[in-house]
């Protein structure tokens, strides 16, 4: 009986580790040699999910020259996004053993992105291929170096099947000369595929597709009408201010007015209602500062202007109502940070009026066009929508959890170029500002913003010019696609949907600056992500994983049951072994 009792506690010790889910796949990296140049090299990844708290372990040997702990944090966090997993419910535990010191990092992100949706959804990687590229927002698989380095090496262990990022198909080598790499990898025995990203690569790996059903993307029709309004207010205004001025039309400052006044009239006819907003509000900020210029503003008319604008700022903020729904979510965030911009205008025209007072006027023209804008969104607080319930507890942790994927990024990217992002790293540091003065609100939404200029240069880096436009295709369809599914389930991300359009726009002319408009969209499209806990629809059945862990808390209930019975049937029996042990000594 005390043996049997033994069992079953350790039985309920072990659960979590007879229930764990494991996977394994060949990892292609390179090492330094002696003479400082690099040869391919392979290595063991590991993964095991326990039943736990969302927690994630890296045990490398030897160490990674290159940190790969954020890769396989965005890694993780990607295959969960893609399966639409909850996998809080998780602890996560990898494993890179290797012969030599590799150089891991980011080359890893799509190996281990792809692994991790294996384990997830119970399946088996191919274990006679591999892939090698990062792995960046949206699920797409970036550029590595090395490659020709790491189809020698997966020759070397017996692979048959090596998966490239699209694009990387020819490699330069000494001189002019290239290398085709799908050539190379048939004469040595191995195929090579080029994959752009983690569904086309799942083919290859896991022998399954994931790729979603693509929806129709259907523009909230309120959401339109009201930005159609607010366009037409804006562009009008610098319509009837370029009448006013056209004597000086001959002025640098009028000629650049007119231009994007040009732009949004145009962007307006085409029904690009938020481009054309924001073209006409870069007019009128021109527009007004030729008016302060013409009417020769004092020093005394500026602060007397400032105070005015400073009195309306309190205003507006008296009257921001109660947050329903994403899109109020978002339309105070968008309020919230012009007025923040508007006051930062009014600190910089003060303090240049003493010292400049051309500077000083412009700054204040943008303070005051500043409020008009906030004023302007204003009339999208309220429209219908999904409702969630944003209480304190819950955005405070949404802000910490968007902080923590923008610093991540942030470090990830300065591990490459030292001296990039310095605004991304400001923004950072004003959403920490936001946490600490409890406005969690506006703290998502600039850590949601500094995240995707992180995502920009890692989803660009390595990147040839004739690759953009691809890349720019693939950015632009799965942002369209996340706002489509958003908008099924009765959620329209203003924000994410303005910011969609606004790179359009841009396509043409500033493919960076579109780049970075698209990858804002892709981050504001999903913050409903950070409230799931409060939405009020029923659950969709849980995966597999998600299933084994209630599984697991049944199991253990109806064995702690089973022990509590035969604990009471063990007790029982000694009471009447020891009372039948007493009569046979009083016999």
């Amino acid at each position: 009986m005390k043996k049997l009792i033994v069992f079953f506690t350790l039985f309920l010790l072990f659960i979590p580790v007879i229930f764990a889910s494991e996977g394994h796949m060949k990892l292609l990296a390179v090492t330094e040699t002696d003479s400082g140049s690099y040869k391919g090299a392979s290595a063991d990844l590991y993964l095991e999910v326990e039943p736990g708290t969302g927690r994630i372990f890296l045990d490398t040997f030897p160490l990674s020259k290159i940190d790969t702990q954020i890769s396989t944090r965005l890694a993780k966090e990607t295959a969960c996004t893609h399966l639409n997993i909850d996998c809080d419910y998780f602890d996560f535990f990898y494993t890179i053993r290797a012969n030599s010191a590799i150089v891991a990092g980011p080359s890893a992100g799509a190996a281990i992105t792809e692994l991790t949706i294996a384990v997830l959804d119970n399946q088996k990687i191919n274990e006679n291929a591999s892939i090698t590229g990062t792995i960046n927002s949206g699920g797409l698989i970036g550029p590595v170096g090395g490659i020709k380095e790491k189809i020698n090496a997966a020759q070397k262990i017996g692979l048959k099947l090596v998966l490239i990022p699209e694009g990387e198909r020819i490699s330069a080598v000494d001189g002019n000369d290239s290398l085709d790499l799908i050539k190379y990898g048939r004469d040595n025995g191995i195929e090579v595929i080029e994959v752009s990203d983690i569904d086309e690569a799942a083919k290859y790996l896991i022998g399954k597709s994931y790729k979603k059903e693509t929806k129709s993307l259907e523009i909230n029709p309120i959401y339109s009408e009201t930005m159609r309004q607010l366009a037409q207010v804006l562009c009008n205004n610098s319509k009837e201010t370029l009448k006013k001025f056209d004597y000086l039309s001959e002025t640098e400052i009028y000629g650049r007015a007119e231009n994007y006044s040009r732009q949004g009239f145009d962007s307006y006819a085409s029904g690009a209602y938020y481009s054309a907003a924001s073209y006409c509000f870069g007019a009128n900020v021109r527009l007004s500062y030729l008016d302060y210029l013409n009417r020769g503003y004092s020093k005394k008319q500026i602060l007397g202007e400032l105070n005015e604008i400073e009195a309306e700022i309190k205003e507006i903020e008296s009257r921001i109502p109660k947050l329903k729904t994403i899109t109020d979510l978002e339309t105070y965030a968008l309020v919230k940070e012009r007025l923040e911009e508007s006051r930062d205008n009014i600190n910089k025209s003060r303090e240049m009026a003493d010292k400049n007072i051309n500077e000083s006027l412009y700054s204040l023209a943008y303070a005051k066009e500043r409020v008009n804008s906030a004023l302007s969104w204003e009339i999208f607080f309220g429209k219908p929508g999904k409702e969630f319930n944003f209480n304190k507890d819950v955005l405070m942790l949404s802000c910490q959890s968007k902080i923590a994927e923008a610093e991540e990024r942030y470090q990830y990217v300065k591990l490459f170029f030292p001296d990039a992002l310095a605004n991304t790293g400001a923004t950072i540091k004003k959403a920490s500002n936001d946490l600490e003065n409890e406005s969690y609100d506006l703290c998502l939404f600039r850590a949601s913003k500094a995240k995707a200029e992180s995502d920009v240069v890692l989803s660009t880096f390595g990147i040839t010019q004739s690759q953009l436009s691809n890349l720019m295709d693939k950015k632009a369809a799965i942002v369209k696609r996340t706002i489509a599914e958003q908008t099924s389930r009765g959620i329209f991300p203003i924000a994410g949907y303005s910011y969609y359009e606004y790179a359009n726009s841009l396509r043409g002319q500033d493919v960076y600056s579109a780049l970075i408009f698209y990858e804002y969209a892709l981050e504001l499209s999903n913050l409903d992500a950070y409230f799931k806990e409060q939405q009020k629809t029923v659950r969709l059945p849980m995966p597999s994983l998600e299933e084994q862990y209630k599984r697991i808390e049944k199991l253990r209930y109806v064995l702690f049951l089973l022990l509590g019975l035969i604990l009471g049937i063990a007790v029982t029996r000694i009471y009447y072994l020891q009372k039948f042990k007493s009569k046979s000594k009083r016999k």
